[in-house]
């Protein structure tokens, strides 16, 4: 408190989770996921939903304390750095994983087919905007000399679009290759963590979220992972 400095003087980041609400005063957002053609699941039903919540957030904004590799510039030694990544947190799009090889080790082939739609991309240019209109505004602004990833004008969305083709990546919290759903909605796994054919093969891990969250993984993960040990408890005791 007196000197300013040491462990508990400052954070490593700050995060925000955004609303669609924040980023679609005209609902733009909701006449789109209207024209696109969702599969019938239950996954696509609840992302449905949530289109219309005002409370489930659809965009993280995560600001560091450094140079985030992940952008299309180059660091510059003895500076000092502050990075924004604007992450998608309920994505509309459809990947795959498929198996490559009878080779167990062998690699999966993975297209995460990333803005396959005009949703995402659409937010993520308005998670741009919001971005720099916040990095514009005092007193945040008083505190940057420069803008090292030189991106576009926000009233350039052609621009937006090419920046962001370019500087787009994962936040690596990976979900869903072995969902907890019924098995008629391509599910792997049931109530009880047991994979669907088999007597006691259980999967404890977050691949069995269906549907990204909206927030970190730790957290919800933790309580999982004690609920998993409960159920596997009960079962051995029966």
């Amino acid at each position: 408190k007196t000197s300013g400095t040491g462990f508990l003087a400052g954070l490593t980041g700050g995060y925000a989770f955004l609303p669609l609400k924040d980023l679609d005063k005209d609902e733009k957002f909701a006449e789109l996921a209207r024209k696109l053609s969702f599969p019938d699941t239950p996954v696509f039903r609840l992302q449905k939903e949530w289109i219309k919540d005002e409370r489930v957030p659809f965009i993280e904004l995560a600001a560091l304390d450094r140079f985030m590799s992940g952008t299309i510039a180059a660091p510059e030694p003895g500076a000092d750095y502050m990075s924004t990544v604007m992450i998608l947190l309920h994505p509309l799009n459809i990947g795959s994983v498929h198996i490559a090889s009878n080779d167990p080790n062998a690699a999966p082939l993975i297209d995460h087919n990333y803005l396959d739609n005009e949703f995402d991309l659409k937010l993520l240019i308005e998670a741009y905007k919001f971005t720099r209109k916040l990095y514009s505004t005092t007193p945040l602004k008083d505190f940057i000399d420069d803008e090292v990833s030189h991106t576009p004008d926000v009233d350039n969305d052609e621009e937006i679009i090419e920046y962001i083709k370019k500087a787009l990546g994962s936040t690596f919290h990976p979900i869903g290759t072995a969902c907890m759903l019924p098995r008629k909605d391509g599910g792997v796994v049931d109530a009880r963590l047991k994979v669907y054919g088999t007597k006691n093969l259980r999967v404890v891990d977050a691949s069995i979220l269906p549907i990204h969250i909206g927030a970190h993984l730790q957290a919800t993960l933790y309580a999982f992972a004690e609920k998993a040990a409960d159920i596997i408890k009960e079962d051995a005791r029966t």
